[in-house]
């Protein structure tokens, strides 16, 4: 049987008689490994670090309460468990607002577990630093939880240790406050006392009221002095029905009033006209029984101005000595209201000097916990990955881009913040510069 042989131009001239079959083979070959790659490549994870540093105490409260709390555990590995128990990893998802969406606390363990899988911690070599890492797909979610991580931390472990510094301060808060009321109503008491007592001083009150016993004694001395005058004076004009020139001379206008004064001068002028007809004509003289009709008139007249007088003289007596008498009664009753006054003044001089303890206490526990034990501190620097235009490959796959420079600024956040590619199992050169593609797995 004959053999051929086939040579290059048999193969040349198959292949352009076949370049249809061949170009589409190609293609579809090229298209399903695109394909299959662009499904199956692996999704890149991003890393990020906040770094947190154990200080020691420099001042005396922070070494008291380091002795108060002093145990034989590693102090590093103890504030790495801190920083991945339930209370900080709730506070951070908090802040993060994972847990926005949460209505049960099946959802909340949920957030939870996935947040402790995403970060790891670290102690940087020997050092008294610990590291905070953060994955995530999303660089800036990475970020953002190992940011988040650290500042919860820090202010959790603040509070923690700060703790019994903030109770008292907030003790003597309220402490102040109770006192400061207490104080007001004292205050209040001791106004409230001297206005329905009139009281504003024992020494001042005392005084005014002697004063006015003094004064309210002369004036009943005066009054029944007066009155017995009066009494005189209206018995007289009942027996002789007038008054004798003795008893006329020492009247006063005080002691008798102005009326009484006028209607004896009338009286005396109409005596003397009657003595001056009584010289030239008798008794039964028209004149002279005229005058003495208006005499005798006049003198029922002093009589009832009298009586009048020594009526309201009488009035005016009882009044001084019902005036008198509750004078003596206020100033015996002094004794016991100058003790309750000292009294409520010695409550409002003691509520006063409490207050004014409270207040320094409380600006001492205000420099206390101002004085705060910072145990741990931060870095404000950060890093963070950003896209980039150039390509990566990985390792397997024909083609495929990913995210692989580095870019940095400084951020005012807490912790610093390291992005990391780990590599895969190839690395690709494009142009000159090394791009790498991190992948993490739980």
């Amino acid at each position: 049987m004959a053999q051929y042989e086939v040579t290059l131009r048999d193969y040349w001239r198959i292949l352009r008689r076949r370049k249809g079959i061949v170009i589409f083979t190609a293609f579809l070959l090229g298209f399903f490994s695109f394909l299959i790659s662009f499904i199956w490549k692996p999704q890149p994870l991003f890393q990020a670090r906040a770094k947190v540093q154990i200080n020691e105490h420099q001042n005396l409260t922070g070494l008291y309460l380091q002795t108060l709390a002093y145990n034989s555990g590693d102090a590093i590995e103890t504030q790495q468990t801190i920083i991945t128990s339930h209370p900080v990893l709730k506070r951070a998802a908090t802040s993060l607002e994972m847990l926005s969406w949460t209505r049960t606390a099946g959802d909340t363990a949920i957030v939870l577990n996935d947040l402790t899988g995403s970060i790891e911690t670290s102690q940087e070599g020997y050092t008294n630093i610990i590291v905070i890492a953060a994955t995530n797909i999303v660089p800036e979610r990475a970020r953002d939880m190992a940011n988040g991580l650290a500042r919860v931390y820090r202010d959790y472990n603040h509070e923690q240790t700060n703790q019994q510094a903030v109770r008292h301060r907030e003790f003597v808060e309220q402490r102040r406050a109770d006192a400061r009321t207490a104080l007001e109503n004292a205050e209040d008491e001791v106004r409230t006392y001297r206005e329905e007592s009139d009281l504003i001083s024992l020494e001042s009150q005392a005084s005014v009221n002697l004063q006015g016993i003094t004064e309210s004694e002369r004036e009943s001395q005066r009054l029944t002095a007066d009155l017995s005058a009066v009494s005189t004076m209206v018995t007289e004009m009942e027996k002789n029905e007038s008054l004798s020139d003795e008893t006329l001379q020492g009247v006063s206008v005080q002691r008798v009033g102005a009326t009484f004064m006028g209607l004896s001068r009338q009286l005396n002028g109409l005596k003397l006209q009657r003595d001056g007809l009584l010289v030239k004509y008798t008794k039964d003289h028209p004149n002279v029984r005229q005058i003495q009709v208006q005499i005798d008139q006049l003198g029922k007249d002093l009589m009832g101005e009298l009586r009048q007088r020594r009526l309201a003289l009488s009035r005016d007596l009882a009044t001084e000595r019902n005036r008198l008498s509750e004078l003596r009664k206020q100033y015996h009753l002094l004794p016991a209201s100058g003790l309750e006054l000292a009294r409520l003044q010695r409550e409002q001089a003691m509520r006063q000097e409490v207050a004014r303890v409270l207040e320094e206490s409380y600006q001492h526990a205000l420099i206390r916990e101002a004085d705060k034990v910072e145990e741990v501190g931060s870095d404000a620097r950060g890093r963070r990955q950003s896209s980039s235009p150039s390509a990566a490959r990985h390792h397997g796959s024909p083609s495929g881009a990913c995210t692989g420079d580095r870019v940095r600024r400084r951020r005012r956040n807490v912790g610093h913040i390291d992005w990391h590619d780990r590599r895969c199992a190839g690395v690709h050169r494009n142009s000159g510069c090394r791009h790498r593609t991190l992948h993490q797995y739980r």
